[in-house]
């Protein structure tokens, strides 16, 4: 829905003009930036306006963001209180602090940004795990998780497989199985930590540079009650096709303190991204996106030589 689109849908339109009226601002301009979720300028500020699928998402993530504030995390957005929330379509839209972007955007690519970034998210971490219980968010379970992933890759192989040898597809699947043996063989040593609220999404889009400098930690739809260590398994797997081996992925501190942890080191073992992206080519039907094919085909191919080499130096650490 572009500008054209928006202006033409009546309902929803009036329903930001009536909650800006509410502040005695009036609406000049809407741009969507992905679905449901617009950037709102105003006659005297811009917005961001998003849409949630429930209010006990929604009031989850005001009061996660709340919490954050009051006990020193200031590296994120405030959701505004003086806008009303509005329905429209199924999903209750919720008004959200604009934060004005850097021009140098957060990539993985950059080692220094790799650094922040696994700092902001232990920050992060360490404040939540002080009220981590009055959020109402369910605890995670990751095997379970990947279990149900690499069980749908499986399923779509012969898919795959007509894009990319066989050999590959094989060599995928077999490290997601190791790994996963490992993992469950391991379980306890996932749990170890206190809990505190993972993200539970560190995509290199999660983390935003804002004007003068800050690096800040934004959408919170699938936070959980968990360990540390689940996000930086995520994260570790995100950063994966930028790091030559496993002692650069030690260096880090946050990830050092995992280096004798088997069940970490089996998880980085475990390729999700090559069958998050696989299932939602299937799930979404992306086969005409010659872009997202190019990508695709990157990781699971180009990439393929660098990846093995760095799983079979981790999983030296483990035997």
């Amino acid at each position: 829905m572009g500008n054209r689109s928006f202006r033409e849908d009546g309902s929803i339109r009036k329903r930001l003009i009536n909650s800006l009226d509410t502040k005695g601002e009036s609406l000049q301009k809407v741009d969507r930036i992905r679905e449901n979720v617009f950037k709102v300028t105003s006659n005297k500020r811009k917005y961001m306006v998003k849409g949630f699928s429930s209010t006990n998402k929604l009031e989850a993530q005001k009061l996660l963001t709340k919490k954050l504030k009051e006990n020193g995390f200031h590296q994120t957005y405030r959701f505004i209180k003086s806008l009303p929330d509005f329905n429209y379509d199924g999903m209750t839209y919720s008004w959200i602090e604009y934060l004005n972007p850097s021009r140098d955007k957060f990539s993985y690519r950059e080692a220094e940004n790799r650094s922040k970034g696994l700092f902001l998210l232990q920050q992060f971490h360490q404040t939540t795990r002080s009220f981590y219980k009055s959020i109402p968010a369910s605890k995670y379970n990751q095997l379970r998780k990947w279990q149900e992933r690499l069980k749908l890759f499986k399923s779509n192989a012969g898919i795959v497989r007509g894009y990319v040898s066989s050999r590959y597809v094989d060599n995928w699947i077999e490290w997601g199985e190791r790994a996963l043996k490992g993992m469950e063989k391991f379980e306890d040593d996932l749990y170890k930590e206190p809990n505190c609220i993972i993200h539970g999404d560190v995509a290199h889009h999660n983390f935003f540079n804002s004007s003068g400098g800050k690096l800040n930690i934004i959408d919170f739809d699938l936070i959980h009650q968990a360990p540390p260590i689940i996000d930086f398994i995520q994260y570790s797997n995100r950063i994966m096709p930028y790091v030559k081996d496993a002692s650069e992925l030690f260096s880090y501190p946050q990830l050092k303190a995992y280096k004798n942890n088997p069940a970490f080191l089996y998880a980085l073992l475990f390729p999700a991204d090559i069958y998050r992206e696989w299932n939602r080519l299937e799930r979404e039907d992306l086969y005409s996106s010659n872009e997202y094919m190019h990508s695709i085909w990157k990781l699971t191919v180009d990439q393929y030589a660098q990846r093995m080499n760095l799983y079979k130096d981790i999983y030296k650490r483990i035997n």
